[in-house]
């Protein structure tokens, strides 16, 4: 999602931590015996670390990079200078694009995909956009849908998702019923499942309150401060090591100390590791440890490949005047419009500024196989000001990429800015995939427009390949090791203490945000951890 249109206002104060368990530059582990070890602090490692952290198991996260607030992992968009100042929320400076490569044939690249390297993960600053996968989508062969329905459930607890946060305020209510008169039943537009808390000002001017879901949310703070837990930050994850006498076990992790010039490694052993670093850093840290290491001699033929690239197009529009009149003459309204004219006599949007901008989604059917996102526009551009615009984004899934062999490969020669195996990207769009894009941008082009005229500026366009971060399939959930990397629980095939939790094991081309998906089979992965550590399966 745009995140700088997703933004909206409100006021945040922050507890500090009285306490926070990280490793510094001058510490010891703190702990020397962990029952897990995580790489990576976003939503999903936050997820696995709760999980196991209730459950009484010590736990060892590592993060490559460094904390931007505190507590660490907070969303960013809950900092007070983001929320009032949309100008400052950058993610660029949370993330890192992947560098030159050589190797890498620009037809072929995903050149807005992108890495982050902060404590919290992606979970700094997504969209918190939170549906759930819908007809064709799910894999219902792989876990069935009842369920998955139930694993839906926890996860959107963890996150905090309200199905309709903004229920019944005014841009909501009129918006929708404007966008209802395009659609039939089948596709109707309806409430966006959004992770955020939010409550009303007593005033219809007031700032209402906001709480956008990060990662310190989902790990929880008593978790955080638990004397079971530490936060490794500014140490890369190099090498998982085998057993000696037992390659199907994980015997420990070596990962570089990033505060020192020396760049120290440590050595770190538990009995599950759990991978939890993005669709790309997963396999790169499965590569690398396959060719760093000679006692690795488990082959995983599937890694890196059945790539799924979500296919993104925008706009953004001025709410025409029929639908900005209607909603103002609306009797459930007028009270607030009224006291806004009052304190705001020269303002020539009589729309309140407490009003929160509307949240949709236009739902994947296997009929119409995309899907939309609508939303308070960013505005203030042309003089024109976001009360009044709307942003859409839909998203296409490819439905060719193991025939079209779309994959990531990494490189034994060129390295990446940390030294690891710099990934090349091999993504082609199939013809029949093409038309269905091309369907796509014609039915938001219209749906837009019927909702009122194109920003200047924002007229609908395809974004770069990479734009959504909703990558999938490189390191998939399967039955057979020979086209998919994980099972059904998550653990990598051949191995018995090896976990992948990332947007990567989503076996089918998708068009929702997958970071729901991810959590609930994360979620599904963690108990199944847990049992294996109280010795109901043998590792």
């Amino acid at each position: 999602m745009n995140f700088k249109i997703f933004f909206t206002l409100s006021i945040i104060f922050f507890a500090f931590i009285d306490k926070a368990y990280t490793l510094s530059k001058n510490e010891d582990l703190p702990i020397k015996n962990f029952d897990a070890v995580i790489v990576g602090s976003g939503p999903l490692g936050s997820t696995y670390a709760r999980k196991l952290i209730e459950a009484g198991y010590k736990v060892a996260m590592v993060e490559v990079g460094e904390s931007e607030l505190n507590p660490p992992g907070l969303h960013l968009l809950n900092a007070y200078r983001r929320q009032v100042d949309p100008s400052t929320f950058d993610i660029k400076s949370q993330t890192i694009h992947f560098n030159q490569n050589p190797d890498q044939d620009p037809q072929l690249n995903l050149p807005s995909a992108a890495a982050t390297y902060v404590v919290g993960g992606m979970g700094t600053h997504w969209g918190c956009v939170t549906p759930r996968l819908l007809g064709n989508e799910r894999f219902s062969n792989l876990v069935p849908d009842d369920e998955m329905d139930k694993l839906y459930e926890e996860a959107e607890t963890y996150l905090h998702t309200l199905q309709d946060p903004y229920n019944n305020t005014m841009l909501q209510t009129s918006v929708l019923k404007a966008l209802k008169m395009r659609y039939d039943e089948e596709k109707s537009p309806r409430a966006l499942p959004v992770a955020v808390r939010y409550e009303k000002g007593d005033n219809p001017d007031d700032m209402p309150f906001y709480f956008w879901t990060g990662s310190y949310d989902i790990l929880r703070k008593e978790n955080f401060e638990n004397k079971n837990f530490v936060l490794i930050e500014q140490h890369l994850a190099q090498i998982l090591q085998p057993k000696i006498n037992n390659t199907s076990i994980i015997d420990g992790l070596i990962i570089k100390d990033l505060f020192k010039r020396s760049q120290n490694e440590i050595l770190i052993k538990a009995k599950v590791f759990i991978i939890c670093a993005g669709a790309v850093n997963t396999p790169q840290l499965l590569y690398n440890s396959m060719i760093k290491n000679s006692n690795w001699d488990i082959e995983i033929p599937a890694l890196g490949k059945n790539l799924c690239d979500q296919t993104m197009v925008n706009c953004q529009i001025v709410l025409s005047k029929e639908i900005v009149e209607k909603m103002l003459e609306d009797p459930a309204w007028s009270e607030d419009v009224k006291k806004h004219k009052e304190t705001y006599p020269n303002d020539p949007i009589p729309i309140p500024f407490g009003v929160p901008g509307p949240q949709f989604s236009i739902p994947y059917t296997d009929k119409r196989p995309w899907y939309c996102e609508v939303f308070r526009g960013s505005g203030d551009t042309y003089y024109i000001n976001n009360r009044v615009t709307l942003g859409f984004n839909c998203y296409g899934a490819p439905q060719n990429s193991e025939e079209l062999n779309n994959r990531v490969e990494f490189s034994k020669q060129n390295k990446d800015i940390y030294g690891m195996p710099q990934p090349t990207f091999y993504v082609r769009t199939s013809k029949k995939d093409a038309e269905n894009y091309h369907k796509m941008f014609s039915d938001m082009t219209q749906t837009a427009f019927s909702m009122g005229g194109f920003l200047p500026g924002s007229e609908p366009t395809f974004l770069p390949p990479g734009y959504s971060l909703h990558m999938t399939g490189t390191v998939r959930m399967g039955t057979s090791k020979e086209t998919s990397v994980v099972d059904t629980n998550l653990c990598v095939h051949g191995f018995r203490n090896l976990y992948l939790g990332t947007n990567g094991v989503i076996p089918t081309a998708i068009t929702a945000n997958p970071i729901l998906t991810s959590v609930a089979l994360a979620i599904k992965s963690a108990n199944n951890i847990i049992k294996k550590l109280k010795g109901a399966f043998d590792f």
